[in-house]
């Protein structure tokens, strides 16, 4: 019975892992910018950066400091690593396969097909765009507001057919009085883990049924 339960527990935990939305909220208003990442409900936000007491500056100075030392290291070992390759290299040259038009060309097109789900699969919970067109001749802010508000009608409708937009708020005025215009922005994305899987899977068997259909012929042998 309670391997049952901890295998349910397991199974429902997989499936939150899998189907929970993964994401990053950004926003931009005031001048100030604002990163956070997304898991579900809860938001972890990068910026702004809060400022830092004086113990975790000091702590945070150490932990570049050893990041830092590690990081020299790693490098020094990765020479040494190189070097060493570069002269068993020399010793044993290995013929490098060599890539034919059709085989870039089938790799080519298999790439676009992945970064095309790739987009396809996120999704735009929340865009908001407040654009404020002002100029200091009167003239070019009527002009500028024109070309806004067609660009506003155009873009999203564009982009709706190759990303999922829920929710938009989209606002643009324009200011007579004013020489600087002003702008704010915010947009949420979302991507779920299985999406990502179901990425992977289709591009392996899109990469699989090339390398068949790729491989050549074998030759009937000639009759004595």
């Amino acid at each position: 019975m309670v391997g049952w339960i901890i295998l349910a527990v397991l199974a429902i935990l997989i499936l939150l892992v899998f189907f929970l939305p993964y994401g990053v909220d950004v926003g931009y208003a005031d001048e100030v910018l604002r990163v956070g990442i997304k898991a579900g409900p809860l938001r972890i936000w990068l910026l702004p950066k809060k400022p830092l007491t004086e113990k975790q500056r000091l702590k945070a100075e150490a932990k570049k400091a050893k990041k830092e030392a590690r990081r020299a290291a790693k490098a020094a070992k990765k020479a040494a690593a190189a070097k060493e390759k570069e002269i068993n290299d020399s010793v044993t040259v290995k013929p490098k396969p060599k890539l034919d038009f059709d085989t870039i060309v089938a790799l080519l097109r298999m790439g676009s097909h992945a970064i095309r789900r790739f987009f396809r699969s996120f999704t735009v919970n929340f865009f908001q765009l407040h654009y404020t067109v002002a100029c200091r001749d009167p003239y070019d802010t009527a002009i500028q507001y024109g070309m806004a508000c067609a660009a506003a009608e155009t873009l999203p409708a564009l982009a709706g057919k190759k990303i999922r937009v829920l929710r938009r708020d989209i606002e643009i005025g324009a200011d007579y009085t004013s020489e600087e215009p002003t702008v704010s922005a915010h947009i949420v994305l979302s991507l779920q883990l299985f999406r990502l899987v179901h990425l992977a899977v289709a591009l392996g068997v899109e990469f699989l049924k090339w390398k068949i259909n790729s491989r050549p012929e074998d030759k009937p042998a000639a009759a004595t």
